[in-house]
């Protein structure tokens, strides 16, 4: 019997990133600006995708979420879960809403006003490749 063949290695080298965000539009626009800054990209609409693609891609490096994310019980609920479970991967909170509070976020978490900037990308990838 024949056994199945290992999936190919994910990606071509680029380090790997995360979008977590319920509206499609702007998951897409946040995926396509990470890409052209030089990062594989995968996709979560919801918390529970979110984890799902976490613990399926050990070689993640950053999460991009969405602080509001629909669905979620508090503000930023799920960067402080990702913070929790995974403190090895790079975060940024983006949102609509005011600036969280001094220590709202957990250390090392960026925040950011929605729509992630070029520049933001380009520095993420920077941080993670110096």
């Amino acid at each position: 019997m024949d056994l199945p063949a290992s999936p190919a290695p994910h990606g071509d080298g680029r380090p790997l990133a995360l979008v977590v965000e319920s509206e499609t539009g702007r998951r897409i626009e946040t995926a396509d600006l990470l890409a052209g800054a030089g990062f594989e990209v995968l996709e979560a609409w919801s918390a529970q995708t979110a984890f799902r693609q976490i613990e399926r891609h050990g070689m993640l490096r950053l999460v991009v979420v969405d602080a509001d994310l629909r669905g979620a019980e508090t503000r930023f609920a799920l960067v402080h879960e990702i913070a929790r479970h995974r403190p090895d991967l790079a975060l940024i909170a983006l949102s609509d809403g005011p600036s969280p509070a001094p220590g709202a976020l957990p250390e090392g978490v960026r925040f950011a006003v929605k729509p992630l900037t070029p520049a933001l990308a380009r520095e993420a990838l920077g941080q993670l490749s110096g």
